[in-house]
């Protein structure tokens, strides 16, 4: 084998595209799995938001039955935009839903009906995150343990 044709795969365009490619879904990952304090995962700042989430349903510690478990949200000082956007603005964002630390949705609403759930506990995380689905600095986010008969 010759020493030039080792290199031949790395002038190919398709290789370099799906090279590309793996290079910004790393980059992705490595933001939306940043650290609690909301940081981008590279060292640098996350931009910072006044808005804030509360989970009006289901209440702390609440026993709910299995076909009626309803996820209801406030959001104040923050706006719902349907579509992720790199033109990050801390008054924008969506909502992110957590249940048992397995994701609900990224686009989701101020009310989820939750289905198929287990009896028992449950963990319920939801986040107002930017328009880029990374974390705002610090995290605007709230949690509540809720039970399922």
């Amino acid at each position: 084998m010759k020493v030039g044709s080792q290199m031949a795969p790395f002038r190919n365009p398709r290789w370099i595209t799906i090279m590309a490619m793996l290079i910004v879904v790393a980059a992705a990952t490595t933001a939306c799995g940043s650290d609690e304090k909301g940081s981008d995962g590279g060292g640098g700042s996350r931009i910072s938001s006044t808005a804030r989430i509360s989970i009006v349903e289901p209440q702390p510690g609440a026993v709910v039955p299995a076909d009626q478990a309803i996820v209801r949200l406030e959001l104040a000082g923050g706006k719902i935009i349907p579509r992720a956007t790199t033109q990050v603005r801390p008054d924008e964002g969506h909502i992110h839903l957590k249940l048992d630390g397995r994701i609900v949705t990224l686009l989701g609403g101020l009310e989820e009906r939750l289905t198929g759930l287990a009896p028992g506990q449950h963990l319920l995380e939801a986040e107002f995150a930017a328009g880029d689905h990374t974390p705002f600095n610090p995290r605007v986010i709230e949690t509540v343990t809720f039970t399922v008969q």
